[in-house]
């Protein structure tokens, strides 16, 4: 029995609810639409109450709920979020966070949390939000779904609330890669040149870090990766990718760019947050008077990162990756706990959030339990990521294709 919207806590108080403008190729689907999108009438509370209160209701449509609503889709909810789209966890956006039916002893990951628990739920068939910093890829993981992070600037962010501009990418949730195919189509703005795969990589020492069924995992999904392109896995040296130094390179770039957006309203406002959200933002302030050479530094830093990472993907290149270290992120932690989980996430997100490369996320299954995967691919490779990931959900991850209507 499907659980109704109000049991799941997925939508934010007095949801709105926008019928399709046309017939498309998503007439039918119910979708789910992070709280941080424009829509004609609605005020976004961006993850906060305090924020609504001191905004005005949106004039037009967001460039993808336009979109999403032209190819037929209807809109059933403006989803939950934590707060100013600044976690990983899920625990701290308005009201009471949303339930994970996937897994009910943890929370839904953030911060696209209410998108994610109302697509595991069965409430909506497609989930929207963003992804600066892992906020579509960990729910995705926590909840069981597939997802795209597709390449930056592939869907419009017209009419969403930023964090990070540089970082910020629109994102799709779904149960079942075929609609993730549909809905990037309905929500890119133009044909794009599309780029191939015929390469499998797996970062070998990365298995000292994470659980032994998530490695197992990764390498039972990467022989069967290579069996499709008919090429051999290769190995390569994973602290080129995922490194404690690479995530405080993103930290510091991602810090600098909320602070220059959002200082004003932080500033006067940060007392109605919640407090490690308080602590990061403290940080990002700590982080905007940086010297010009450091913050120079940073940005060349980046870009060395992504001629190394371009290098290592552009011929075509398919890299597997952990998308969150372990099972979580659990209703149980401890703070301390919690804020481990994120680190780690945040880590393993941070190739695809520098470079602005796509990676899609599967939920491949173990022997105990299923073991989100990411498929990083080269920019422009969003169409080969999504082709792969529903060929082999049909084929040998026991997953079973579903249908969105």
């Amino acid at each position: 029995m499907t659980p109704t919207a109000e049991a799941l806590h997925c939508f934010v108080p007095h949801t709105p609810t926008r019928a399709p403008t046309s017939v498309g190729a998503l007439t039918s689907v119910k979708v789910a639409v992070k709280d941080l999108f424009d829509v004609a009438g609605h005020t976004s509370s961006f993850g906060h109450r305090q924020w609504r209160a001191t905004h005005q209701p949106a004039v037009t449509d967001s460039e993808v709920v336009a979109r999403l609503r032209a190819a037929g889709a209807s809109i059933v909810g403006l989803a939950k979020m934590d707060q100013l789209a600044y976690s990983l966890i899920g625990n701290v956006g308005e009201g009471e966070p949303p339930t994970n039916t996937f897994d009910p002893q943890c929370f839904c990951g953030g911060s696209s949390s209410g998108s994610a628990s109302a697509v595991a739920g069965g409430v909506a068939d497609l989930g929207v939000g963003t992804d600066t910093a892992g906020s579509i890829r960990v729910p995705a993981a926590a909840c069981g779904l597939f997802s795209i992070r597709p390449t930056y600037g592939r869907i419009s962010t017209e009419g969403a609330v930023p964090l990070a501009r540089s970082l910020d990418v629109v994102g799709l949730l779904a149960r079942a890669p075929t609609l993730l195919e549909a809905a990037l189509t309905a929500t890119s703005p133009g044909a794009t040149k599309p780029v191939g795969l015929r390469r499998v990589l797996v970062p070998a020492e990365l298995a000292s870090r994470n659980e032994p069924e998530t490695w197992m995992v990764l390498n039972v999904v990467a022989k069967l990766a290579a069996q499709e392109f008919e090429c051999r896995v290769e190995e390569v040296e994973a602290s080129l990718l995922v490194s404690a130094a690479v995530g405080d390179l993103f930290g510091r770039i991602q810090g600098r760019e909320i602070w220059s957006e959002h200082a004003e309203w932080i500033m006067a406002n940060m007392t109605y947050l919640a407090s490690d959200v308080q602590t990061r933002l403290r940080r990002c302030e700590v982080l905007s008077h940086d010297a010009s050479d450091v913050v120079e530094a940073d940005r060349d830093a980046r870009e060395a990162y992504c001629q190394r990472l371009r290098a290592l993907l552009d011929e075509g290149a398919l890299m597997l990756l952990p998308v969150v270290p372990r099972r979580g992120p659990d209703r149980g932690w401890t703070e301390e706990q919690l804020l481990g989980y994120r680190l780690e996430c945040f880590r393993l997100a941070a190739p695809s959030s520098l470079a602005g490369i796509p990676q899609v996320v599967v939920p491949a299954r173990g022997r105990a339990r299923t073991v989100p995967l990411g498929f990083l691919g080269p920019s422009g490779s969003d169409e080969a990521l999504l082709d792969l990931s529903r060929r082999l959900a049909t084929t040998v991850l026991g997953l079973c294709e579903q249908s969105w209507v």
